[in-house]
């Protein structure tokens, strides 16, 4: 029987600045997860 795991959360927010790396911090952080094993998915929330 598989184990469930409970989903957890990141938020990469960054202000008004544009250009500021917050998409490559956010892939980044992506990709180290991954490696490690984890299973990764991506939403960009503009609210404008």
């Amino acid at each position: 029987m598989r184990k469930r795991h409970r989903t957890k959360y990141i938020f990469v927010t960054g202000g008004v600045v544009s250009s500021l790396g917050k998409g490559i911090v956010a892939a980044s952080l992506g990709s180290l997860l991954e490696s490690r094993g984890l299973r990764v998915s991506m939403t960009k929330v503009d609210p404008y």
